[in-house]
C-alpha cells in the first residue's frame, strides 16, 4: 500500500543544519514501492552533505518498512552467504568484542550480529530495535533488547566498551544527535563500529538512481567517506579505520532495480532468479572497487576521543 503523501516533510541538512538545497535527481522506491511519488536527493551548497528531502516525519516511519523488509526475514541462499560474512566480520573484529567489554548495537535487527558475538564468546551483548516484531525475533534466540530508538531507550551513560551500527546511520532523522549520544554512552576509550553505504563508490556512479544504497525514503542520508569523518569528528571520535567491502551484492541488486524500473519484469525475475550466482559473478569488480577504496560498502571503526566537543543542540 502506498503511504500518504502527508507522511512526508521537507528538512534541512542533517550535517551542518543548513536549509540551502540544491537537486541532484529523483528517487522512487524500487525496493518495496511505499513512496506515493519520488522525491529529491540533493546536496548542501554550505557543507556537500547529500541527503533526501522529503523525509518521512517523525512517528511515521512503520509505514515505510514492509512486513517482507530484508533485515527483518533473511532466509535465502544470500541471506546463509551474508550470515557467513558476518561470521567473518566477527572474527576480523574480535580484539575489539572480545570479553569482558560490553556491547550494544543500535538497530540489531533480529539480532543476528549479536547472536555470533556471543557466540564467539562474549555473552554481554545488548540491543536496541525499533521494529517490535523483530525485536522480539532477536529476544527469542534469548538475547537481551529493547524495542525502542536510541532516542528513546534508557541506557546508562559510559557503559559499554563497543557500540555497532549495521547499516542505520543512513536510517537516522538526525545522525549528530545520534552519534554524539553514543559518544555518552561509550566508555573512555570505547570505539563505534560502523557499516554503511558509500554514496562516492563506482556502484552509485554507474546505477545511479537504481543504486541500492539509495533505498528511499528509509535511507535518509548519503555518507561518503569525507562526510562521515567530519560528522565522526564533530561528534567527538577518531576514525582509525575504513575497509571497503568486496563482494558483489550492490552491482546484483543495482542491475535488478534498473530492471524493475525500466518495467522489464520478465528480466527481473530472471535475475532474481539469478541473485546470488550474479553477486558471485561480480565480486572481482567489486574488489577492485574496493581496492581503489570506490566500493559502496564501508566499515568504520571510530574511537571516542579524550575530550569530545560539546553537543551541538542541532
Amino acid at each position: 500500500m502506498l503511504a500518504e503523501a502527508t507522511l512526508l516533510e521537507p528538512v534541512p541538512c542533517a550535517l551542518c543544519g543548513a536549509d540551502d538545497p540544491q537537486p541532484l535527481r529523483w528517487l522512487d522506491d524500487l525496493r518495496y514501492g511505499t513512496l506515493p511519488h519520488p522525491v529529491q536527493l540533493v546536496v548542501c551548497r554550505r557543507c556537500g552533505f547529500r541527503y533526501l528531502t522529503p523525509q518521512p516525519r517523525p512517528g511515521t516511519e512503520s509505514a515505510f518498512y514492509p512486513s517482507d523488509y530484508d533485515p527483518y526475514r533473511r532466509t535465502t541462499l544470500t541471506a546463509r552467504a551474508r550470515r557467513l560474512l558476518l561470521a567473518r566480520e566477527v572474527r576480523d573484529l574480535w580484539p575489539l568484542l572480545a570479553p569482558p567489554r560490553r556491547v550494544l548495537e543500535i538497530g540489531c535487527a533480529t539480532g543476528e550480529l549479536l547472536d555470533l558475538v556471543r557466540r564467539a564468546g562474549n555473552p554481554r551483548v545488548t540491543g536496541v530495535e525499533p521494529d517490535p516484531a523483530a525485536a522480539a525475533t532477536a529476544r527469542a534466540r534469548g538475547l537481551v533488547v529493547r524495542t525502542g530508538s536510541l532516542e528513546d531507550t534508557p541506557l546508562v551513560p559510559g557503559s559499554y566498551d563497543v557500540v555497532l551500527l549495521q547499516h542505520v546511520l543512513e536510517h537516522l532523522e538526525r545522525p549528530r544527535q545520534a552519534l554524539e549520544r553514543i559518544a555518552a554512552l561509550l566508555r573512555p576509550g570505547g570505539v563505534a563500529i560502523l557499516w554503511l553505504p558509500n554514496g562516492a563508490s563506482w556502484a552509485a556512479a554507474v546505477f545511479s538512481d537504481a543504486w541500492m544504497g539509495y533505498d528511499p525514503p528509509r535511507h535518509r542520508s548519503v555518507f561518503t567517506p569525507a562526510t562521515l569523518r567530519r560528522l565522526l569528528a564533530e561528534t567527538g571520535f577518531v576514525v582509525v579505520d575504513e575497509r571497503h567491502e568486496w563482494h558483489g551484492l550492490e552491482w546484483s541488486w543495482g542491475l535488478r532495480l534498473l530492471a524493475r524500473k525500466a518495467g522489464k519484469r520478465r528480466l527481473e525475475r530472471l535475475l532474481a532468479r539469478a541473485h546470488f550466482p550474479l553477486v558471485v559473478a561480480a565480486t572481482p569488480l567489486a574488489a577492485l572497487a574496493a581496492a581503489v577504496r570506490r566500493s559502496g560498502r564501508i566499515r568504520v571503526i571510530a574511537r571516542k576521543a579524550a575530550d569530545p566537543p560539546v553537543p551541538s543542540g542541532r
